[in-house]
């Protein structure tokens, strides 16, 4: 695969640094009338660095689990549905935050949208624990074809849960992966 086949400072690049690059890109080249006439559109463009850290983490998540042993039984049912729900949230919070700036220079402030946001929130960031977690021990399960403890992924985990930083540590190790196959 192409993206475990990278080095750490392209993985970098590609995940966080190309991300922030086309979003100002896109921003100054498109005429501001085509991003205001379009809030779908701006958002869109407004939420690409965030999206596309998650939307990898997804695809590292679905990747590693697929390289389960069949003796691990878990399910990734709830990992898809918090990466779902996360970047979907994520879509909305963007949405939202150009509505409440909005509503700030109006005079008026949605504080029930603000107070739907508050659980909503909370809920998108237990996914995304939940997602960091599942990839974590996906890929150190993967790596060792046996269920693994907790004590034994917690590394990869914080290295997962801090990406920015984390993609320099967890990238080589990646590419061992890719190219030794399972640790055995």
């Amino acid at each position: 695969m192409l993206l475990l086949r990278l080095k750490h400072w392209q993985a970098f690049l590609l995940l966080f640094i190309l991300p922030f690059i086309l979003r100002y890109a896109l921003t100054q080249l498109l005429p501001v009338a085509v991003l205001a006439s379009s809030s779908v559109l701006y958002t869109l463009v407004d939420a690409l660095p965030s999206i596309v850290p998650v939307l990898w983490l997804w695809w590292l998540g679905l990747y590693f689990y697929r390289r389960l042993p069949g003796s691990i039984n878990i399910t990734a049912v709830f990992f898809n549905l918090g990466a779902l729900y996360f970047a979907l949230y994520i879509l909305l919070l963007i949405y939202t935050l150009g509505i409440v700036h909005e509503s700030i220079i109006d005079g008026t402030l949605p504080l029930g949208m603000l107070a739907l946001l508050i659980p909503m929130h909370l809920f998108a960031t237990f996914c995304y624990l939940y997602v960091v977690y599942f990839v974590a021990r996906s890929i150190v399960s993967a790596a060792q074809q046996r269920v693994v403890a907790f004590h034994e992924f917690v590394l990869v985990l914080v290295q997962v849960l801090f990406l920015p930083i984390g993609i320099w540590f967890l990238q080589p190790r990646l590419n061992k992966f890719n190219s030794e196959g399972p640790i055995n």
